[in-house]
């Protein structure tokens, strides 16, 4: 979409939570690859409940599809999920939530609490140390003018990484990936998250807000209102530059429908 880098890094467009035939999925890693490539999309996390037997099949379906698919594994209880990133081996779904974020830590991973408001999955772990990563937006946040996700994130952690995830499964879902999109700034996928360089929009070729060093890039947000602390304006413009103030920031319709958001 024509965006700058910022210090040698890029902002690149993905999806951090999918499935395939090794879990719950319809799709092998190489068709669930094309499919995210030909949504544009630079990266793509493969999320399977509780294994990494895909892992093994994640490199050459990277250099056929070209894109750059992230080892991950949906860790999953009926408490809660939480999705690893890294290729870190095998979490074991049986431990404590606090051992879980120790263990990705030491590996080199990142861990984050997925749809923590959504049903019957909702997050209702109790945790002595909270990872920072929140899959804030995720494909059942259909009505965004429900303003609980953000609610729980914000109350979860006050510096709270907010990612999404299409949660991606099977065609007939009506979701494909990179519905929601996650933005992230980085040479590396994991060092940029761990930064917290992050931004999410409904699409990948939707309105975008980026956090972008001193500024706010609002791209195809012409007619949208910027919603944050203290800040409220109206966007005039497909491609606008203003000056960036702190905290969570969101791009809204005017009936307070989210389009994008950033920390």
């Amino acid at each position: 979409r024509g965006l700058p880098s910022l210090g040698g890094l890029r902002w690149l467009a993905g999806d951090l939570h999918t499935h395939t035939v090794h879990s719950d999925g319809s799709l092998s890693v190489p068709e669930l690859a094309c499919l995210a490539a030909d949504r544009g999309l630079d990266f793509l996390a493969v999320t399977d409940h509780n294994t990494v037997s895909h892992h093994a099949e994640l490199p050459a379906a990277a250099t056929y599809a070209a894109i750059t698919l992230l080892p991950g594994q949906e860790v999953t209880t009926d408490l809660g999920h939480a999705n690893a990133f890294g290729d870190i081996g095998w979490i074991d779904f049986r431990d404590s939530p606090d051992l879980w974020a120790r263990t990705v830590r030491d590996r080199g991973g990142v861990l984050s609490i997925n749809h923590p408001v959504a049903g019957d999955c909702a997050w209702r772990h109790p945790m002595t140390t909270r990872p920072p990563a929140v899959e804030v937006w995720h494909w059942s946040w259909w009505d965004r003018t429900w303003g609980a996700p953000l609610a729980w994130t914000q109350l979860w952690s006050a510096g709270a990484t907010m990612i999404g995830g299409s949660d991606y499964h099977r065609p007939e879902e009506g979701h494909p990936p990179g519905d929601p999109t996650t933005w992230v700034l980085a040479d590396d996928l994991l060092e940029g998250l761990r930064a917290g360089g992050t931004a999410v929009s409904a699409t990948p070729d939707g309105p975008l807000l980026l956090r972008h060093g001193d500024d706010f890039l609002i791209v195809g947000g012409d007619g949208l209102v910027l919603w944050g602390p203290d800040t409220r304006r109206a966007v005039i413009g497909d491609r606008v530059t203003v000056p960036a103030r702190p905290g969570l920031h969101r791009l809204e319709t005017y009936r307070n429908e989210v389009m994008a958001l950033c920390t």
